[in-house]
């Protein structure tokens, strides 16, 4: 996971339940640098069997399996950060549309960035943490 200093566009236009989802994963990408990656579908796995999992457990199973599903490091922010990078961008869209229940944009933006095997995985999570987000 790489850290970004460049800007591309500004956090603010984002509504609350959306930011909260990016803030969230920003956290889990800073606390979890030292830990070990985790497999996308295990963590798929895990989660699906775990009732009680939280929004914090969905986003650090985003945090730590994005790069496998991209096939590449995604640039972040640190957590305070105000201004997004173009993968964060990306995620926080995954985020609000998820959100709004809008499945269709959400399979279209998977689609246009992770390859077909991975698509079904990350949108559970993505699914999963924007729920939790959404239910707080």
């Amino acid at each position: 996971m790489t850290f970004s200093s460049a800007a591309p566009q500004d956090l603010a236009p984002h509504d609350s339940s959306t930011q909260q989802v990016l803030t969230l994963i920003r956290q889990r990408v800073d606390a979890s640098r030292s830990a070990a990656r985790l497999d996308l579908f295990k963590a798929c796995a895990v989660l699906s069997l775990r009732e009680e999992a939280s929004a914090h457990d969905f986003a650090d199973a985003v945090a730590r399996t994005l790069a496998q599903a991209l096939g590449r490091a995604p640039e972040w922010h640190g957590p305070d950060a105000r201004s997004v990078t173009f993968d964060e961008g990306w995620v926080l869209r995954l985020g609000e549309r998820s959100i709004a229940c809008d499945s269709a944009s959400v399979a279209f933006l998977i689609s246009s960035r992770v390859p077909r095997g991975k698509r079904a995985s990350l949108a559970y999570l993505v699914n999963g943490l924007a729920e939790r987000v959404e239910a707080a």
